[in-house]
């Protein structure tokens, strides 16, 4: 039911041009908590919020991946520590990063196409993501 109701919202929001109000409907593809398992998420936003320049009113489906990855730690990873606390490798230098948990990241994308307010269609390659995983 809730999703019938989230498809009405969207009609109706489309029929009278309340495009604002589509932002406030987040559609996650699973049922869970925020801090949740790495999962496919989505979001419907105009094009103009993409933040890729696009001048138009057009409402997409954005799709991300988000969650946690369970920590798993490989032989590198005990390796990299203890020559860390050991002082025979150097700290990393300040804005370098170095990540020794898995993230949640896309395995494969999809593309994109919209119309701009100039009626032309633009189509945007590997844009949103089409599937995730846990990738160290």
């Amino acid at each position: 039911m809730t999703t019938f109701l989230k498809v009405l919202v969207l009609l109706f929001c489309i029929a009278k041009g309340e495009g604002h109000w589509l932002r406030s409907l987040i559609v996650r593809t699973r049922r869970s908590a925020p801090d949740s398992q790495c999962s496919l998420r989505s979001i419907l936003l105009q094009v103009r919020d993409l933040g890729l320049g696009y001048n138009s009113d057009e409402t997409v489906l954005f799709k991300y991946c988000s969650g946690t990855c369970p920590r798993a730690r490989s032989n590198h990873d005990l390796t990299l520590s203890n020559l860390l606390l050991s002082g025979l490798l150097p700290h990393p230098t300040p804005g370098e990063l170095w990540h020794n948990t898995p993230c949640c990241r896309p395995t494969h994308y999809e593309d994109i196409a919209f119309l701009d307010n100039s009626h032309r269609w633009h189509k945007v390659e590997k844009l949103s993501a089409a599937g995730c995983s846990c990738v160290d």
